[in-house]
């Protein structure tokens, strides 16, 4: 079922505004740091409307950073890819040591798995379109390479996509709940074929070390039901030595694993609570998500959740 958010700061007493602001981006988004210069006479309003895949919203406010730091990471289970369209004024988008300068039109990519930052100018606007992040790997498996990478939103293909997004956020809002999912899956298949057609002609790769990394970050998120996957199981698929793919993570500030124990919590921790997996008890779902030492996954989910994960999974 479709829903529809709004958050507008002209309705708060100033001196609240800017926290206000901060809440409603966590709400609507993920979870951030936000700061201002002047956060007394913050202005800013979000209007968002949920879809049963993906999200469509639009964003306007004055200059602000937004930083997605590893403890906010840490503290979520879900993970998206989200495509920021200037509308109005430029903002910059910095992720994987990279940055994209957004000019009205320009559109650019970035992943809430891992950390980024936004500056957004004064009296900006914008178009956020934020989808499950399988989805679009399902349909372009190298898309993480192309975060944080302006996309020209007055070339060919940059075009299509952008004077299209608007025109199918409004038919995502059909009471036809088969069209509404075909006009998502369309519309994600959009932005893929942009991000694709990027790849082939102008795509500047991150660094080999960034590179590593995603790599090696997509085969542990790929094979975390496999018990046997650790650090020399990892360095072996990416074709280098342990000691030199650990020093690539540390610079993450974690081990390979640590990341593997890291994301396997949270693919238990969002099995749980998904009801395709109801039927599943909480052991059957940690042995399919690589544990094989039960008592030690539950002090493990305890201590990165602060509960049980029969708590957890009930909600109390």
């Amino acid at each position: 079922m479709n829903a529809q958010s709004q958050y507008d700061t002209s309705q708060i007493a100033p001196a609240n505004r800017f926290s206000y602001w901060s809440d409603a981006i966590c709400n609507s988004y993920v979870r951030l740091g936000c700061d201002a210069k002047n956060m007394s006479r913050f202005k800013g309003s979000i209007k968002i409307k949920h879809h049963s895949v993906l999200s469509i919203s639009e964003v306007s406010a004055m200059a602000h950073t937004a930083e997605r730091r590893k403890q906010d990471i840490s503290a979520s289970t879900d993970e998206y890819f989200l495509l920021s369209l200037q509308r109005r004024e430029t903002s910059r988008i910095k992720q994987f040591g990279k940055s994209a300068i957004l000019h009205p039109g320009d559109m650019a990519l970035y992943s809430s798995s891992d950390p980024y930052e936004l500056n957004l100018s004064n009296n900006f606007e914008k178009t956020v379109i934020q989808l499950p992040r399988e989805k679009l790997l399902a349909r372009l498996p190298n898309a993480q390479m192309l975060v944080a990478h302006r996309i020209d939103g007055q070339s060919g293909i940059g075009r299509l996509v952008r004077e299209n997004i608007q025109e199918f956020a409004r038919f995502a809002d059909d009471k036809n709940p088969t069209l509404q999912s075909m006009v998502q899956a369309t519309l994600i298949d959009l932005i893929a074929t942009g991000l694709a057609n990027e790849i082939g002609q102008k795509a500047e790769l991150s660094s080999p070390e960034q590179h590593v990394l995603m790599r090696a970050k997509s085969f542990i998120r790929s094979n975390l039901g496999q018990p046997e996957l650790d650090r020399n199981r990892v360095a072996a698929e990416i074709g280098m030595s342990v000691r030199r793919l650990n020093a690539v993570f540390a610079k993450e500030n974690y081990s390979i694993a640590e990341y593997i124990r890291s994301e396997r919590l949270k693919r238990v921790a969002i099995e749980l609570r998904d009801e395709r997996y109801a039927h599943l008890s909480i052991s059957e779902i940690a042995i399919r998500n690589g544990f094989s030492n039960l008592q030690h996954f539950s002090t493990l989910f305890r201590n990165t959740q602060g509960r049980s994960p029969k708590s957890y999974r009930s909600g109390e």
